[in-house]
């Protein structure tokens, strides 16, 4: 649900402020977790001039991702997930990490085809429906770290600054 959102380098995130607005070398967002529950991330490092618009941009795209993409989104999502799990068994070394994993979390074997038709079947209601379950826009917290002295005053349009410095 996150790939085109920030979970690759065609990432909305990262074509905006990397590709559009040159603002950094990448942005990204991902989840983390593994048996204990994790988090939904946001990040970049951004020019210092740069980092009120940078936060706003991250805000409002995650806020828009939550209404849903569109068909050709899901497609490239669902073609660059699948087309890739080609490299996750090349070297031996990634050969050892799936076996990890299945052993970790007792996966069946073919547990990557069982992924694999997970994504073919998701629908983009499916993934509208994931997005606003998984993503809080109104629950973040910011960590912005800056010149204080250069970018406090721009950012104290925003309410919640105040409670963290």
């Amino acid at each position: 649900m996150n790939y085109k959102l920030g979970g690759s380098f065609n990432g909305i995130v990262n074509l905006i402020l990397r590709e559009e607005k040159g603002f950094t070398y990448g942005a990204r967002t991902g989840f983390t977790g593994s048996e204990y529950p994790g988090y939904f991330f946001a990040s970049s490092g951004v020019q210092s001039n740069a980092t009120l618009e940078s936060v706003e941009i991250f805000r409002d795209e995650i806020a828009k991702y939550r209404n849903g993409i569109s068909a050709e989104d899901l497609k490239f999502t669902k073609d660059a997930l699948i087309k890739s799990n080609a490299l996750r068994f090349e070297t031996i070394g990634a050969l050892r990490g799936m076996l990890a994993q299945i052993a970790r979390y007792n996966l069946s074997y073919d547990f990557i085809k069982d992924q694999e038709k997970q994504i073919s079947d998701m629908t983009i209601d499916e993934h509208k429906t994931l997005a606003q379950k998984y993503i809080h826009p109104d629950k973040m917290i910011y960590l912005i770290v800056g010149d204080k002295a250069t970018q406090m005053g721009n950012l104290k349009i925003w309410d919640l600054v105040n409670q963290f410095y």
